[in-house]
């Protein structure tokens, strides 16, 4: 099968159907753990902001005097760090699966020996080849 670059429309890769299937497949998979990956660090930056707080709400009046919080704007730019950010680049990852999963599903319902892919794509496809050749 030719792989033809969307954007420069000339033929970049040649690959056996079932291999482009195989090499999207695993592709697929390692960004949906990439996503479970970015999921458990948001959890654990929540769990432990859970239990900075609770440990400043068990102190003493006198001791949360001295206990020196950090300024709310502070916290704000410190959530938007860890969470935020990472929930757009999960919603990145996961329109990335959905695109992996449309040429998937085009190659499982046509028989045609061209496909048209975006660049970001091949680019995948080819360290993904080189990274299983080693």
């Amino acid at each position: 099968m030719d792989i033809i670059d969307g954007f420069y429309n000339h033929i970049v890769l040649r690959i056996p159907p079932d291999n482009l299937t195989h090499i999207l497949q695993r592709i697929k998979n390692k960004t949906e753990q990439e996503i479970e990956n970015i999921k458990s660090k948001i959890s654990k930056y929540e769990e432990k902001k859970r239990a900075e707080a609770a440990l400043y709400q068990s102190l003493t009046p006198f001791k949360k005097l001295f206990a020196g919080r950090p300024p709310s704007h502070h916290q704000a730019v410190e959530y938007m760090f860890f969470v935020k950010e990472r929930f757009k680049k999960i919603d990145k990852l996961k329109k990335r699966i959905d695109d992996i999963e449309g040429v998937i599903q085009l190659l499982g319902e046509s028989k045609t020996d061209k496909i048209v892919l975006s660049s970001a794509l091949i680019k995948e496809i080819k360290a993904f080849k080189e990274m299983e050749e080693r």
